[in-house]
């Protein structure tokens, strides 16, 4: 079996994203089927993670996000190339065609392939689009939601399968009247586990010299600390740390360490403009956490996640998930996914939805919601309460999760 997978995210090394396509692709690649890719230039070897054939689009990163910005239709320079280079590929030669965005603009390819060679595709979105809770706001975000919405239409109305992370965006789809009947869920796979990587080395011979001094400052700043607790991801929009600060300030034993806490491409891009947005938003977040009376934090930048995934477990007695505040909550970000690999508590400060459906499976009932009063509780007793009691680490690799959809798509 053979699938052309078309992408933009898969591209960037630590993006949540990016991590989560690269690993759906070796999903596939597990399951016996044979992976070519059309994405922008990639700076991980595409054959590293089992690629046979790469076709390599040139795009123009930073017209693209503002294109987005104003009007929430993304790669524009990336759609164009990219049906160019469908004239010279044979598609008949592909079982599936399988499309994965963070931007929704990319499955205007889906639509470009139905109509030229009478072929369905499968449209994997890694969020919601036009249906997200963001765009409730008025002015820009309407015209956001607009754009958005006619393309997911188009794509629906087209006879495409339709992926989302979990039912409750599903939901909100059918809510808001769209037809669901080809919507399939796929959840993000476990990317990386810590399980029996902890002998493997973090030296100059498999990693930069920035990530090895960072790995041995993260682990030299655990030591001596009570209870060291980890976020792994970016603060932004309506994902904002008050609450979580806030919650920890009741603990004096407390250390909070975020991986990231900006968008990873501020990380990836080099020059001023980047490293501006990027110095501006952690300043930001060391605010908060002084405004809400916690002053036990640390700042690191994206790590791989193998080496995330050793410091976790060697260094961490707990992960942190944040939502944004919405109710019911349809997303359900990867780290969620990636935490329950760990066998470590999680801390959720979120409302009921997705995430809170996704750690009940796990066992854990507890979460800390966006309601005013905070509620104090021990903090051994919050450790015990929110430590996985199911393990269910095997539903979620990557194998298991392409292999259920496939059975279910019945290819």
């Amino acid at each position: 079996m053979k699938l052309l997978f078309i992408g933009t995210e898969v591209a960037l090394k630590n993006s949540p994203e990016g991590i989560v396509s690269r690993s759906i692709i070796e999903g596939f690649i597990q399951n016996n089927w044979t992976v070519d890719l059309i994405s922008p230039h990639m700076s991980i070897n595409p054959r590293d993670f089992g690629i046979n054939q790469h076709y390599t689009i040139s795009t123009g990163f930073l017209f693209n996000k503002l294109q987005k910005k104003i009007s929430g239709v993304e790669g524009g320079d990336f759609l164009k190339k990219c049906c160019g280079i469908l004239e010279d590929i044979n598609l008949a030669d592909y079982n599936v065609i399988f499309l994965r965005s963070d931007p929704v603009s990319i499955h205007s390819i889906a639509v470009h392939i139905n109509k030229k060679y009478g072929i369905r595709c499968v449209c994997s979105f890694g969020d919601v689009g036009s249906v997200n809770p963001y765009y409730s706001k008025m002015g820009i975000a309407q015209l956001r939601k607009k754009n958005l919405g006619a393309i997911e239409r188009e794509v629906i109305a087209s006879g495409n399968i339709i992926t989302q992370t979990n039912s409750r965006s599903i939901s909100l789809y059918k809510q808001n009247g769209f037809d669901v009947s080809r919507f399939f869920v796929l959840p993000n796979p476990i990317a990386h586990t810590s399980q029996g990587n902890s002998t493997i080395p973090v030296s100059e011979s498999n990693y930069p010299k920035n990530i090895v001094d960072a790995y041995n400052n993260i682990a030299s700043s655990t030591k001596g600390k009570q209870y060291n607790f980890a976020f792994l991801g970016s603060l932004y929009g309506d994902r904002k740390p008050d609450q979580m600060f806030k919650f920890f300030s009741q603990y004096e034993n407390v250390s909070v360490h975020i991986f990231g806490g900006v968008r990873n491409i501020l990380y990836e891009k080099k020059g001023f403009f980047y490293r501006m947005l990027k110095e501006s938003g952690l300043k930001k977040i060391k605010e908060v956490a002084v405004k809400n009376s916690f002053n036990n934090v640390h700042i690191w930048p994206f790590m791989p996640m193998p080496v995330v995934s050793k410091l976790i477990d060697e260094n961490f007695d707990a992960v942190i998930n944040i939502d944004a505040n919405f109710s019911p909550n349809p997303f359900l970000s990867s780290k969620v996914v990636q935490y329950i690999s760990y066998d470590k508590p999680v801390i959720n400060f979120s409302n009921t939805g997705a995430t809170t459906d996704l750690l009940e499976e796990a066992g854990i009932t507890y979460f800390v919601d966006y309601q005013p009063t905070i509620k104090n509780i021990p903090i051994e007793n919050l450790l015990r309460t929110c430590t996985p009691s199911i393990d269910i680490k095997d539903r979620y690799t990557a194998k298991s999760i392409v292999g259920k959809f496939l059975s279910e798509i019945n290819l």
